[in-house]
């Protein structure tokens, strides 16, 4: 048998149309055989880059998405984006190059503990044989890696594969034909309230239910109520039945006895789907005001306990579709949320939305939105300020964010990941520490012409000038702020990235439309002051 035949076996039956390599010497072997499958290949030095842009696309796609490594410390550069998929049910394949045991240790160069690794991260590991005497084993650990895919929650699964020298004997006429791998896709699935207290036994007659709707994980649950209340994460695909719910429950929370005032607001049945939130505040209000029992739908038997409320989990098997509803709940538990929200919709609306702050630009943004726009947005204040503006539904548009972990690192990455695999403009708000942390994204040849990012710059991470808290550091508070004087002019010019900027309303209005119809990949910059940012966020907070 050869390096290369054994290679063919493993990597020849694996599910997903997408794989990332990073270029090395040992993973000659993977690369090679990886590039004569009928998978798409892609070439990205930066290996967490990489990391982040297989990422994207699994995200977009729901199907997995190879990343090939060569050995040593490249492999550790994908375990931010192995993290982020670990808790955010993102399906990837991790491929490591490894040298053989026998160089661990040894002083041999770009030798590590590659074994194991990823091993608190992932949902499957494998190690192949470390010779190539038997093809069908490696084709045996292809076919597990399969079945790992297809029975465990959706996530990275790794493959470390130690190469003995010589490695470069390659027969270059042989294309690996790929065998058709039909993954398993959730159904939609549509509840209704009496089905989910069928399945308990109980009932929830005359009881105050709130739905809330987490981070997409891909199982499509839908729960309909006339008289819940309807609150969905930003990031779930899904739409509320209150308005700005995440705004006035940040708002109220940051003033003095606002957790009481939420009081009327709390429930006696919480139902979640689907993983984590953006909303803070959700989290600080569940957290005091506890229902009396919270029901999560999955079918895996993880789920976190974010707001403290210990949720039981209801597997969908476990539940029997009922087409009548005859549940009778409390039904002023809506319009007490309704008249709350709009009460603070009336002064939400009456702010600054014409002055030229962070806060007003991203509601510039999201208005000037087309229907079928895809959303990124990074970590810190992007993401937030979108929570906080975009009404009960988005009128279509898919929203992501690396909520998993909730790092800065990759979001730029994730983002044009999900370009290269979607023929719909993909738009990027981002802040500016996040795209400089992120900047190696734009080195590798597969640019596509439809993302578009939008950077907040405020000349530092601004977020730890509006939270409470960091202002007690005093001068130190420069070490969490990290100010510089950078904007991505010159960087877009090196990449050949088309660069647009605006510092000011007027600015903003002219240049916009130009940024947005331009044929080809594009920047947008916005430098902003963080004095006015600050004030207006102020502003918001005292509502």
């Amino acid at each position: 048998m050869s390096v290369q035949s054994c290679i063919k076996a493993l990597v020849q039956n694996l599910p997903g149309d997408n794989a990332v390599i990073s270029p090395g010497s040992r993973n000659a072997p993977v690369l090679f055989a990886l590039n004569h499958t009928k998978k798409i290949c892609y070439s990205v030095i930066d290996e967490r880059s990489a990391g982040f842009i297989a990422l994207g696309m699994a995200k977009h796609t729901r199907q997995p998405v190879i990343l090939s490594c060569t050995s040593g410390t490249a492999s550790l550069n994908y375990y931010p984006a192995i993290a982020e998929a670990y808790y955010a049910r993102v399906p990837l394949i991790i491929i490591t190059a490894d040298r053989p045991i026998e160089k661990i240790d040894a002083w041999d160069g770009q030798a590590i503990r590659q074994k194991n690794v990823f091993r608190n991260h992932i949902r499957g590991e494998f190690q192949t044989p470390d010779s190539f005497d038997d093809e069908s084993a490696f084709r045996a650990i292809g076919n597990r890696i399969q079945k790992c895919i297809e029975s465990e929650l959706p996530g990275p699964v790794h493959i470390n594969v130690p190469i003995r020298e010589p490695f470069y004997d390659f027969n270059k006429s042989e294309d690996l034909s790929k065998s058709e791998v039909n993954l398993y896709q959730a159904p939609e699935l549509r509840l209704n309230l009496s089905s989910i207290a069928a399945a308990k036994n109980t009932s929830f007659d005359h009881k105050k239910v709130l739905i809330f709707n987490g981070m997409d994980d891909g199982e499509r649950v839908i729960i309909n109520s006339d008289d819940a209340v309807i609150l969905s994460d930003i990031t779930s695909y899904k739409d509320s039945n209150v308005s700005y719910w995440d705004a006035m429950l940040f708002s109220s929370l940051s003033k003095k006895g606002g957790i009481e005032a939420l009081k009327v607001l709390s429930p006696d049945v919480l139902i979640t789907t689907g993983t984590t939130t953006v909303s803070k505040g959700l989290k600080h209000f569940l957290s005091i005001h506890k229902p009396e029992v919270h029901f999560h739908i999955s079918n895996y038997d993880e789920v976190g306990d974010m707001f403290g409320t210990q949720p039981q989990i209801i597997h969908q098997s476990d539940i029997q579709i009922s087409h009548s509803d005859n549940v009778q709940l409390e039904k002023g538990f809506l319009n007490a949320w309704i008249n709350m929200t709009k009460s603070f919709q009336l002064k939400f609306s009456q702010l600054d939305w014409l002055g030229y702050h962070e806060f007003s630009v991203v509601n510039f943004i999201l208005e000037k939105l087309n229907s079928n726009d895809i959303l990124h947005f990074s970590n810190s204040m992007p993401v937030r300020y979108a929570s906080f503006l975009i009404n009960k539904k988005n009128d279509g548009n898919k929203i992501y964010a690396n909520r998993g972990t909730s790092g800065i690192d990759g979001c730029s990455s994730t983002a044009l990941g999900n370009a290269l695999v979607s023929d719909q403009n993909v738009k990027l708000i981002t802040g500016d520490i996040a795209f400089f942390y992120d900047v190696n994204v734009f080195f590798n040849e597969h640019v596509p012409k439809n993302l578009k990012i939008i950077i907040l710059n405020n000349h530092g991470g601004g977020i730890f000038n509006l939270i409470k808290g960091p202002e007690s550091l005093g001068e130190s508070i420069k070490f969490q702020t990290t100010p510089h004087f950078l904007n991505a002019s010159s960087l877009c010019d090196h990449f050949g990235i088309a660069y647009f900027v605006a510092n000011d309303v007027t600015s903003l209005r002219s240049c916009y439309n130009q940024f947005d119809s331009y044929q080809g990949a594009a920047v947008l910059e916005l430098i902003t002051d963080e004095q006015e940012n600050q004030n207006a966020f102020n502003k918001f907070l005292n509502l």
